[in-house]
């Protein structure tokens, strides 16, 4: 066969795309190939500049390409380029010019389409520098936005990190569908109530960073979080439940010292100031927060080693007969032997505990703890209350932490009774009630801890398997008043006696207020007229009646949290 026809065959049937083109660049040959790679019909680009089907962006290649083919710089040159096809659609290709042997010039240009290639690889690099669920920029290319901000003598940045309150309830209570289905909601929210060249990232879970470029003063980027707080207010129905998502929003403004990650960790410790201030509200940094984010890590770490070295320790404060002073009952109350600082009370370090994720291990020292309490004294016929946060219930093995503390003490479930906080109750999932209903099958009272200030429904406490109640020492320090204190106390015991609950009042510190709590109808009490919360070898092995000294004035009163 002769070379043209040689030639011929393997031009005509290659798979990729061929053309010979003239000096001046144009078709004087193509296969079918190329011309179905553009959508021309057989021969239609004969005659035609390759300028033609080239996009606009690229024909300027074209002119270098020439120059080095016909000084014989390069013999063969490749290169990516876009070409047109027929109804607008741009192709991509990775293109091959070879300059043929002779005069005038000729070029074979072989064309492979990569199009399917440059949009998996633009796919890949979007879904790295982007969030799967919102679409909205993730961490990566926050930071390299900021990076490009910052770059200036005195840059005009606000970064504003919010984090969605009581998401989590949504999640458990609802599913992770609906949770998913709220974030993406959010994320339009705040893309509505911001400008239109901010930047709205997703950082993962609930959070979201908001970089907004010439803001330079508070007082304008305190516009822009409440105008985002202000969108996210209003109702949305999501998965067929009504929800009215509110934020915690931290202000940082750039210093010219600034860099991407100091400024997006200054607006998340304003952040994080402004949920331990009450949630739904903004927030600005100051230094003074550094500070105490700092002292806050501080604290961890030294919680961490606390519980690792048995630095914990269990204190009990009795539960009296009212009439009697007889002790019933002990609660379980948590301290902290500091190596340095001496014996601290939950208040310098329970939140702390439950931001770190630590209220799980520390839970289960005070169960243990409490169990070995009353065990150590078998002539008593009371038992210990051990205060239950709620990161314990509901998938934290807390009904495994029981068993074991129980099998390892030895003492019966009847001697040992739980607390949870009311609004626990409240915000209780359906894997939180099973869990208390496994609770309560194995024998253990539940009780509903500070009653009267979680603002829960009465309907919530019936459906969960509480058999008590404790009343909350704020309406103990307003007994007497002849007015709502007095009412308040009165009806909750006549709701506790009619109901077969057990009743506690907490906080009685006098004379007066014991014979009122009396009065009302209350049985059991607990409070520092009667004791202070003492270590297990201050405590008689056999404790009967206290002798009251008398009224208690100024005294500290024990914190109010899940575990004490």
């Amino acid at each position: 066969m002769a070379g043209d026809e040689l030639f011929r065959t393997a031009f005509d049937g290659a798979a990729v795309g061929m053309a010979v083109l003239d000096e001046d660049g144009r078709i004087e040959q193509s296969n079918g190939a190329l011309t179905s790679m553009v959508g021309e019909s057989a021969g239609a680009l004969n005659g035609r500049s390759l300028r033609d089907v080239t996009h606009p962006d690229d024909t300027s290649r074209d002119a270098r390409v020439w120059d080095r083919l016909s000084r014989g710089i390069s013999e063969h040159i490749h290169s990516q380029r876009r070409l047109l096809h027929n109804d607008g659609d741009v192709v991509w290709v990775r293109a091959t010019f070879s300059r043929v042997p002779g005069d005038p010039m000729r070029v074979i240009m072989q064309v492979e389409d990569v199009s399917e290639a440059r949009h998996t690889q633009a796919l890949l690099e979007h879904r790295a520098h982007h969030d799967h669920l919102t679409g909205l920029p993730n961490r990566a290319l926050l930071l390299d936005q900021l990076s490009t901000l910052l770059d200036t003598p005195e840059p005009r940045v606000a970064c504003l990190f919010l984090d969605l309150d009581h998401f989590t309830v949504v999640n458990d209570s609802q599913g992770h569908d609906v949770g998913d289905r709220l974030l993406e909601e959010v994320a339009r929210r705040i893309q509505a109530a911001t400008r239109g060249h901010d930047t709205i990232a997703r950082l993962g879970g609930d959070e979201f960073v908001i970089v907004a470029p010439g803001i330079g003063t508070l007082a304008e980027a305190s516009t822009l979080a409440e105008s985002i707080s202000e969108g996210l207010r209003w109702p949305m129905i999501v998965g067929g439940h009504e929800i009215a998502p509110s934020a915690s929003i931290g202000i940082a403004l750039a210093a010219p010292d600034s860099t991407p990650q100091s400024l997006v960790r200054d607006a998340d410790v304003a952040m994080s100031h402004a949920k331990r201030s009450g949630r739904n509200q903004a927030q600005a940094f100051s230094e003074n927060m550094r500070h105490h984010a700092q002292m806050r890590l501080s604290v961890e770490t030294e919680l961490r080693v606390a519980l690792r070295e048995g630095q914990l320790e269990v204190h009990f404060q009795p539960i009296v007969e009212l009439a009697t002073a007889e002790v019933r009952a002990y609660e379980a109350l948590v301290r902290w032997r500091h190596p340095h600082r001496g014996l601290l009370m939950p208040d310098d370090f329970l939140d702390i505990c439950e931001e770190a994720n630590l209220v799980v291990p520390m839970g289960e020292v005070v169960l243990r703890d409490a169990c070995a309490f009353i065990a150590r004294r078998p002539d008593f016929d009371g038992r210990v209350l051990v205060n239950i946060s709620t990161q314990q219930i509901g998938g934290n093995g807390l009904v495994d932490a029981v068993a074991d503390a129980l099998n390892e003490s030895g003492i019966r479930p009847g001697q040992l009774a739980l607390e949870i906080t009311e609004s626990g109750m409240l915000l209780a999932t359906h894997a939180t009630r099973t869990e208390l209903e496994q609770l309560a099958a194995m024998g253990i009272d539940l009780l509903l801890d500070d009653f009267g200030t979680g603002y829960s429904a009465l309907s919530s406490v019936l459906r969960s398997p509480v058999t008590g109640m404790k009343l909350a020492r704020e309406f103990t320090l307003r007994l007497g008043d002849d007015a709502t204190g007095d009412r308040i106390s009165t009806a909750i015991s006549s709701l506790v006696a009619s109901l077969g609950m057990v009743g506690i009042i907490e906080g009685v510190e006098t004379e007066a207020q014991r014979r009122v709590a009396i009065s009302h109808g209350w049985t059991l009490a607990q409070g520092f007229l009667f004791d202070h919360a003492r270590p297990d070898h201050q405590i008689p092995l056999a404790p009967g009646v206290i002798a009251v000294p008398g009224d208690v004035h100024d005294s500290p009163a024990e914190a109010s949290s899940p575990v004490r």
